[in-house]
């Protein structure tokens, strides 16, 4: 038996210290957006540069999760993939808060190299799980509580951002979430419970990905039409302070969309479902699908808007929980980390395309271009639903 499973009656500690310094260590993700910007923007940067070096770190993080993940799974010193990929982010980091003024094209180049070689600390974390938790409900409320913690860390990301650029300028935001990502990975590598499940299995032959995978394939479909209206909520807040002459309506309608988020978080952690997690992710994106439809109404006062931008991210936690189960369900512990990895890429994605898509849109239509673009995310988000058979995820 897994030494780490037989001492349950620790297994409180053992989980809030992995969250802990999983979430130190991920804070450079919560951060970049706001402080890459500000270092641009603050040093006489113009705004489509600004835009290309965030959109260039969170691409190669995109792109770099799935594909680390794999190293993990694979290597005999899971840690040395995890601290040597988090010394290369940490020094491209700093590079990039020393050359953007200087050197743009090799700040941006670095951002390239920080997004890319970003630690899969997430994806670790979740193939953790269910090595230390008892299958079932505590193994559930371990997946809602990593929900929980998330949506805390993206709700403070950009506040520490604000707050160190206020404090040390934005190149010092910039060091700053670099050695906190360097730090909270070390912290997080000390654990014992990071076995690696290639040592534990003789190399026999070739690996697949595990996006050979039916399961994690149709994971990544479902979790990419749900990114979509979460990615068109950045525009459509936009527009919503636009037509109300209001810009802090912006940031408020996207922090409260993740206290929503936190709500849903705690109520799949106190009440799961009891339904098995292949049949429910259906009815939970389907209904969050539904719940994002009233932020297409720009015609309602803000104060209800924003009651709408709340209920709709109540759902999120919830359908996170139900692919976390099913990915542990459905994978073997050689290629978990990845297809976690997969998982958290494919979000991604549906997020940023969201986002693009609902900007092209409401820069050409406007107001009707931003509510078509809530409507057609929800319908695509409902289709993802239908895709999601349980007949695929076992």
């Amino acid at each position: 038996m897994d030494e780490t499973v037989a001492a349950r009656p620790q297994v409180a500690g053992v989980a809030t210290t992995l969250l802990a310094t999983s979430l130190l260590g991920r804070l450079p993700q919560a951060m970049s957006a706001l402080a890459l910007v500000r270092i641009v923007v603050d040093g006489g940067g113009g705004y489509a540069f600004a835009g290309a070096l965030t959109g260039g770190y969170v691409i190669a993080s995109t792109a770099g999760t799935p594909l680390l993940g794999r190293l993990v799974d694979r290597s005999r010193r899971p840690r040395a993939v995890l601290l040597g990929s988090a010394a290369v982010a940490t020094a491209a980091l700093l590079g990039v808060a020393a050359l953007v003024a200087v050197a743009p094209a090799a700040a941006f180049v670095c951002s390239l190299v920080a997004g890319f070689a970003f630690p899969p600390l997430e994806p670790t974390l979740r193939s953790a799980w269910p090595r230390i938790m008892a299958p079932g409900r505590q193994l559930a409320r371990a997946f809602s509580a990593d929900a929980a913690a998330q949506e805390v860390l993206f709700i403070l990301g950009p506040l520490l951002a604000v707050g160190f650029a206020a404090w040390l300028g934005a190149a010092g935001a910039v060091v700053v979430m670099a050695v906190a990502g360097l730090a909270g990975t070390a912290l997080f590598c000390l654990h014992r419970v990071l076995p690696s499940p290639a040592a534990a299995e003789p190399a026999t032959g070739p690996h697949p990905s595990a996006l050979r995978t039916r399961v994690v394939r149709t994971l990544v479909v479902v979790q990419i039409a749900a990114g979509l209206p979460i990615g068109v909520l950045t525009i459509s807040a936009a527009r919503l302070a636009t037509l109300g002459g209001t810009a802090s309506l912006n940031g408020w309608a996207l922090a409260i969309n993740a206290g929503g988020a936190l709500v849903g978080a705690l109520l799949i952690a106190r009440f799961p479902l009891r339904t098995p997690p292949e049949r429910a992710l259906r009815f939970v994106l389907l209904l969050l699908a539904v719940l994002y439809l009233p932020t297409a109404a720009f015609g309602l006062p803000p104060a209800l808007w924003l009651v709408g931008a709340f209920l709709a991210g109540i759902l999120l936690p919830p359908l996170l929980t139900q692919v976390f189960a099913i990915t542990a369900a459905a994978t073997p512990a050689t290629a978990l980390t990845e297809a976690n990895g997969w998982a958290i890429s494919a979000f991604s994605v549906g997020i940023g395309a969201g986002t693009a898509i609902a900007g092209a849109l409401a820069g050409a239509a406007g107001t009707g271009g931003a509510m078509a673009a809530v409507l057609g995310a929800s319908v695509l988000a409902a289709a993802g639903a239908a895709f999601a058979a349980p007949a695929r995820l076992r």
